[in-house]
């Protein structure tokens, strides 16, 4: 991941659940799938921001891989359900 997407990435975790729908699901499939601590440093990242540290990214990185995920698989399904109204 490049600077930039650990920086939009906390962006959208900073205005979670104001954030588009592969975000929101991303998230929330994030928060899922961590371990309680990670889920308590997840919080404190989310109020005292800074995409810079190691330990932070590491936490970005689980929510932006949760979130490419979730756009891919929404993607998937509305090219099915547009691919089903062209029959």
């Amino acid at each position: 991941m490049t600077q930039l997407e650990y920086e939009l990435t906390m962006c959208e975790l900073i205005c979670y659940p104001d954030v588009r729908l592969e975000s929101k699901q991303g998230i929330d499939n994030a928060i899922d799938k961590m371990t309680r601590d990670q889920r308590f440093d997840l919080f404190q990242l989310k109020c005292n921001p800074d995409a810079t540290k190691p330990e932070s990214k590491s936490l970005l990185a689980i929510v932006y891989a949760e979130i490419k995920k979730a756009k891919s698989q929404i993607q998937k399904a509305k090219g099915e359900s547009d691919a089903a109204k062209a029959t």
